[in-house]
């Protein structure tokens, strides 16, 4: 069985350096996951590699000025339920509204997950680092999160890695800045936006599997200015012979600004 894969495209921006000394807020954030929606991704790379996007240039962009747009599935993609190996990807996109100046915000995802097949529990993929996401209550009120950035190690166990509702454990998950060539992700003034695709898979159609992520998608404002933080489970049950049941539920309590 497959464990979860995160391998994204990013587009660069280039900021002035009269630019380092203003602020940057975020006010908002929204995570499209609805099956059968996508999610857009303003870029000036070419990336031919990106399966399960549809790339537009010229006068096929519907929205983007960059070069290309990519336009990404969202919700259960990419399925193969009836192959002898049976697999499919869920899909999120996430929109952050902000103030200010972009390159003074941060941004990242944090994740905890447990993949299980035929009972047994799955070795996590290794992690992604991110920023720091600060200390107590730098993106949701009361909580510190505890991210571990080293690649070496392996994602923490779904749903918080051991830690406490208020100190909970997670692994660094990248998307942190637009010149990172193995994200999809734009940063702009006024908004960030970026796509992430996890899959699922089966090493036969009798096994009995399921998988839970635990997401925290962010944004951090600088100078005092206001934070975003979108967190949520997705859920995957694929029984012997059976179709899957994947379930998106949002988490509250590591939620701020989060039009969920």
């Amino acid at each position: 069985m497959r464990t979860a894969s995160i391998t994204l495209f990013a587009c660069g921006l280039v900021f002035a350096a009269s630019e380092a000394g203003a602020a940057c807020g975020c006010t908002g954030m929204s995570v499209a996951r609805t099956t059968g929606n996508t999610q857009i991704i303003c870029s000036s790379r070419d990336f031919g590699d990106l399966k399960e996007c549809a790339k537009r240039s010229g006068g096929t962009r519907t929205v983007c000025t960059s070069t290309y747009e990519y336009v990404c599935p969202v919700g259960v993609n990419s399925k193969k339920w009836g192959a002898s190996k049976p697999e499919q990807k869920t899909g999120f996109g996430v929109t952050a509204t902000l103030t200010g100046t972009a390159s003074q915000c941060t941004s990242g995802q944090l994740l905890a997950l447990t993949i299980t097949g035929d009972g047994k529990t799955e070795q996590n993929p290794p992690i992604n680092p991110t920023n720091s996401t600060g200390g107590t209550g730098a993106l949701v009120a009361g909580v510190t999160f505890d991210v571990d950035n080293d690649p070496t190690q392996a994602f923490p166990a779904y749903p918080i890695g051991g830690g406490t509702a208020t100190n909970p454990k997670f692994g660094g998950d990248n998307y942190r800045w637009a010149d990172n060539a193995k994200v999809l992700i734009e940063r702009e003034d006024g908004l960030f936006r970026w796509w992430d695709n996890t899959d699922q898979g089966k090493a036969k159609k009798s096994e009995d599997a399921s998988w839970r992520y635990k997401f925290v998608s962010w944004v951090k404002g600088s100078s005092g200015q206001p934070s975003c933080a979108c967190s949520f489970d997705i859920s995957v049950d694929w029984g012997p012979g059976a179709d899957p049941n994947t379930t998106y539920t949002q988490d509250a309590a590591y939620s701020s600004n989060c039009n969920w």
